[in-house]
């Protein structure tokens, strides 16, 4: 199983029941595939949007971690081009991200005299 981190933007006009029956069909749809997991949803709430989508200028940002099948994020995304409520999605494949250093970087040191190679 490949492990996949998914955000999208729901409508903010929607009511709290809607946006919890959206979060629940999506949460269907991970937990219906045998061997699939749902690691993490998270409601990160009602944002200002860079730009407008739809002539709206805010959206709920829902963000999810899973781990599944490349045919489960198809059906995903297939389901949230359906979805009236969502209005933008981007998936990204864990696996693949390379680890970042969050360490500074040492200080400013010479650099090492180093010998030209003889040719």
């Amino acid at each position: 199983m490949k492990k996949y981190e998914t955000i999208f933007i729901m409508d903010p006009d929607l009511d709290d029941e809607q946006t919890q029956a959206a979060m629940e069909k999506i949460k269907g749809i991970i937990t219906q595939v045998e061997g699939a997991e749902l690691s993490k949803m998270e409601d990160w709430g009602m944002r200002r949007l860079s730009y407008d989508i739809r002539k709206k200028s805010r959206g709920r940002y829902i963000l999810i971690h899973f781990s599944g099948t490349p045919a489960l994020l198809s059906e995903l995304h297939r389901n949230f081009r359906v979805m009236d409520a969502v209005m933008k999605f981007q998936s990204v494949r864990l696996d693949e991200r390379k680890e970042v250093s969050t360490k500074a970087p040492p200080p400013d040191e010479p650099p090492e005299e180093s010998t030209p190679a003889e040719v």
